[in-house]
């Protein structure tokens, strides 16, 4: 390839914008996200174990940031340029492509 084009690939603004909201992202998912749904799957266990019923509150919660995990890593693997919170509306976040479920 011409090292012309690369160094015209490298100056590429767009490409550069996207990388402080993945970073941002990125950290947000080990630092907060995760901590929080292995949380949340703890407590729905032990609430299964102790009373035979999930949280339903918790629940709905669980499943709007399973999907927002979801695609978040849509978003930082180039399988969407959509951006999703806190660079966009947090349920849009939640519901890119797809409608909620309810299990």
């Amino acid at each position: 390839m011409n090292p012309e084009v690369i160094i015209n690939n490298v100056k590429n603004v767009e490409t550069w914008r996207r990388a402080v909201p993945m970073l941002v992202l990125f950290l947000a998912f080990y630092s907060l996200v995760q901590p929080i749904l292995i949380a949340i799957m703890l407590v729905q266990f032990f609430a299964q174990l102790l009373f035979q019923k999930r949280l339903e509150n918790l629940y709905a919660f669980s499943v709007d940031l399973t999907n927002y995990s979801r695609n978040l890593w849509l978003f930082l693997t180039y399988n969407s340029d959509q951006r999703i919170f806190p660079f966009a509306d947090w349920t849009s976040s939640c519901h890119i492509g797809q409608e909620r479920q309810e299990i």
